[in-house]
């Protein structure tokens, strides 16, 4: 007996609620799992970090993760990620060497952090006013500079700086603020000099350098030699001429990669789709601030002093892009 309309009906209305059922166990089975929620530890105020920080932070959150940028500060964000009190966080490269090996300010080997990617060179930056008359770092005793707080890679590069010129920030009359206290600070006659470790240009300093006549101290190739002895993790550059007001001359300095990192228990697929995320809108994130523009997937592979999170190797495996992680 052949089936009535309304036997038929329901058949086709059975037959396509199977289909729909069917597609959204599919569906489910295939969709990319991703962290609901990403807390972010970037830079203090005025530096490049945190702008490019909030760019990234945007972007997670336009892809369905809500992701908070919040200030922070190099070695500080490793021991808070390390204790998970954060997700992710950034800090330069030749920061975990040194956490790893319980060096100060370290009070203990952190071993527990693992590397997403590489962003961008920060270059040393240290400023003084023209009429300071300094030429050198060594001409820096007793003059009044802002160091950075405690905690922060800047001062810990800066130290450094410092200790391969023969001195230290006991030789100083240091300040302990942000980028912002330091421009303002410099404008106001209180302070003659900074230090910064950042992309270039910075946004707080070029608009320092409009107001004031600066100029930055150069790093000596036998400074070099010095201070890669004191960290490894340092590599020779310079800051090009004209990417600050009144800067002529290219300026040598030492350079450490700036990367995102996570804790070792952060889960695969989260770390995956963090970098799977990134290498899928590069473009957008050459475009959140200018020290971003030259990223590549290669770049982001590149990373010394610090083992590669095995989502993140997975997702550069599956995007063709060749690994160079040495730790």
């Amino acid at each position: 007996m052949k089936p009535t309309a309304t036997r038929t009906s329901r058949l086709l209305k059975g037959s396509g609620l199977a289909g729909l059922t069917a597609l959204a166990l599919t569906v489910g089975a295939t969709a990319q799992a991703q962290p609901s929620n990403l807390s972010l530890l970037s830079g203090s105020p005025g530096g490049t970090w945190y702008p490019i920080t909030a760019g990234i932070a945007e972007i997670f959150g336009s892809e369905g993760t809500r992701t908070n940028a919040e200030v922070g500060a190099g070695l500080a964000n490793v021991s808070r990620v390390s204790a998970g009190q954060a997700e992710l966080g950034v800090t330069t490269s030749t920061v975990p060497p040194v956490a790893q090996a319980g060096q100060a300010p370290f009070n203990e080997p952190i071993t527990n952090v693992r590397a997403l990617a590489a962003l961008f060179p920060s270059y040393q930056h240290v400023g003084v006013t023209r009429d300071s008359g300094i030429e050198s770092v060594e001409e820096l005793v007793g003059v009044s500079v802002n160091c950075m707080a405690l905690g922060n890679s800047t001062q810990a590069a800066f130290v450094d700086r410092l200790e391969a010129a023969g001195i230290s920030e006991e030789d100083l009359d240091c300040a302990r603020g942000s980028h912002n206290f330091a421009s303002d600070a410099i404008k106001d006659g209180n302070l003659e000099g900074f230090t910064l470790l950042s992309g270039y240009p910075n946004g707080t300093f070029t608009e320092l350098f409009h107001t004031v006549d600066m100029k930055l101290l150069p790093l000596s190739e036998e400074e070099f030699e010095r201070i890669s002895e004191i960290n490894p993790g340092y590599a020779y550059s310079a800051i090009p001429a004209g990417s600050y007001p009144g800067q002529e001359v290219d300026i040598p300095t030492v350079t450490s990669d700036l990367i995102l990192f996570s804790h070792e228990d952060m889960p695969e697929e989260d770390a995956y789709w963090i970098v799977k995320t990134m290498l899928d809108n590069l473009e957008r994130i050459q475009g959140v601030h200018a020290a971003m523009a030259p990223l590549s997937g290669e770049y982001m592979a590149n990373i010394a002093g610090i083992e590669l999170h095995p989502g993140a190797v997975r997702a550069y495996e599956e995007a063709g892009v060749e690994i160079n992680n040495t730790f």
